[in-house]
């Protein structure tokens, strides 16, 4: 099927368009939009389903400053990074404006980062077809790092983290192949379904954690998007090329940080919003350079997960989880034998970026302000509707709304204590990486530990892993004497 047939292209605009409104609304997040749409995506066909899966992340990420602009209330934690600044665009020059800033800087960063998704994608995979089991566990065991030290609370991602991995030895030892915790029930011999897992623990734990807080309408109070295309299109871009040198920094930035395991867009946004405020920018170059480092962070953070098998966020985690479903295995054996799946994922980049992101970008902004009108509890009645049906329709399986139940009651427990989702879905993913690699390296040595030092490119990841250990606790304790130095000064002020 052709990359421009009408359904891919019809598959990218609607993918588009669900993805911008879960993305805009506080509390339905990119991660739940992908949860609730895998099921159906595993009975499309491949470029149909990731045509949409690309606009969906895409979409969803920039969709975020919709809220941010409408009523101050970020719809994903990379919107939050220039959520004041956005805002204040939106009252002093119109929505219109504001939100094509995000926009267009979205579209164009996720364009450099598509280009470099290519030609790092292509050399990550000539690089790790030279690499062992003992290479791929630090690479694996780098991605844990970076994944659990990038939580906002470091003991609380290492324990989601490890619960994540916990789920994940449910069934079969892969290496040795014996049962485990499976309690004598032969569902549970395949293990817990990874998209049942994740329906739970973000669809299912959100309908029940908004129950709590109480179904009442919309935070979103939408002054309704007006103005023009112009405003919209014509005034961002002018920006753009004033701001040129910061938005290829920004955008380079992003795509690097996307390249990190477990970093993802929100750190990406965070960092180059930071970067221009401590530079003393405007808000419009603040917006400007947080937007364009988060949409090419979306495209970064697939590199890895190409040419590695390495999720670069949540994201890329459930995408992976897909292929795994679907018998495609990720790593450089992708680029052989799925050479047209490789190059369609390049297209759908290209055309997301260059025509699905700024019409979404436009349409979904009329769709929000509608959408936003209807109770809270319609949209959570469709959500569980939604669930349920995904949950069921995997495996036609009874046992698995057992599980979803069970693990939709977990992710509630989990968000009331401030113990991060995301880290679960890393510790799912990475936990049975990191434990077939270490099985494997030490099975052929013979359980000889000093085995995952000999070889040079092993050698220098695992100093690699060691640098950055240190790097990130570094910036985590430093980043906690700023807070607490801030927290003394204004307590001295108000003294």
């Amino acid at each position: 099927m052709s990359l421009l047939s009408p359904e891919v292209l019809l598959a990218m605009f609607l993918g588009g368009l669900y993805g911008a409104v879960f993305g805009a609304l506080p509390g339905l997040t990119a991660t739940l939009a992908l949860s609730l749409f895998i099921p159906f995506a595993l009975f499309l066909p491949p470029e149909v389903g990731l045509a949409a899966i690309i606009s969906l992340c895409a979409t969803a990420i920039f969709a975020g400053d919709i809220g941010a602009v409408m009523a101050r209330i970020p719809g994903t934690p990379a919107s939050a990074a220039y959520t004041e600044e956005i805002h204040e665009l939106g009252k002093e020059r119109g929505p219109a404006f504001a939100l094509g800033l995000s926009a267009l800087p979205s579209a164009l960063g996720g364009l450099v980062g598509t280009g470099l998704l290519v030609v790092g994608s292509w050399g990550m995979a000539a690089l790790a077809r030279q690499f062992s089991s003992f290479e791929y566990f630090w690479l694996v065991l780098l991605g844990v790092t970076s994944g659990v030290l990038a939580a906002p609370h470091i003991v609380k991602g290492l324990v989601a983290f490890a619960l994540g991995m916990l789920l994940a030895t449910v069934g079969y030892d892969p290496a040795l192949g014996n049962p485990r915790f499976t309690f004598g029930n032969v569902n549970l011999l395949g293990g817990i379904n990874f998209i049942v897992a994740l329906i739970g623990l973000f669809g299912l734990s959100e309908v029940l954690f908004q129950l709590l807080k109480g179904a009442g309408s919309s935070n979103i109070k939408p002054a309704a998007f007006r103005g023009s295309a112009i405003l919209f299109f014509l005034e961002p871009f002018r920006l753009i090329l004033r701001q040129r040198r910061l938005f290829v920094r920004s955008s380079l930035l992003g795509t690097f940080i996307g390249f990190l395991p477990g970093a993802g867009s929100d750190f990406a946004a965070w960092i180059a919003s930071n970067f221009q405020r401590l530079a003393k920018g405007s808000k419009e170059t603040v917006v400007l350079a947080g937007a364009s480092s988060n949409n090419a962070a979306v495209a970064g953070t697939w590199i890895p997960a190409l040419s590695l098998g390495l999720p670069g966020d949540t994201l890329t985690a459930i995408v992976l989880g897909l292929f795994l479903t679907l018998g495609i295995r990720p790593g450089p054996e992708l680029f052989a034998r799925h050479l047209d799946l490789v190059v369609e994922i390049y297209g759908v980049f290209l055309l997301a970026s260059v025509l699905v992101m700024p019409l979404v970008g436009y349409l979904g902004s009329f769709l929000v302000s509608l959408a936003s009108r209807l109770p809270r509890g319609m949209l959570l009645g469709g959500i569980a509707g939604l669930s349920l049906l995904g949950a069921y329709a995997i495996n036609n399986n009874p046992f698995d709304l057992y599980v979803l139940a069970l693990l939709g009651i977990l992710g509630l427990l989990l968000r009331l204590g401030g113990y991060p989702l995301g880290q679960v879905v890393l510790g799912m993913v990475l936990g049975p990486l990191l434990e077939q690699h270490l099985m494997v390296s030490m099975i052929k040595t013979h359980w000889n530990v000093w085995s995952f030092f000999e070889r040079p490119v092993a050698m220098l990841l695992a100093l690699v892993n060691l640098l950055f250990l240190v790097g990130l606790i570094w910036l985590r304790l430093r980043q906690a004497r700023r807070l607490k130095a801030f927290e003394v000064l204004a307590q001295g002020e108000e003294g």
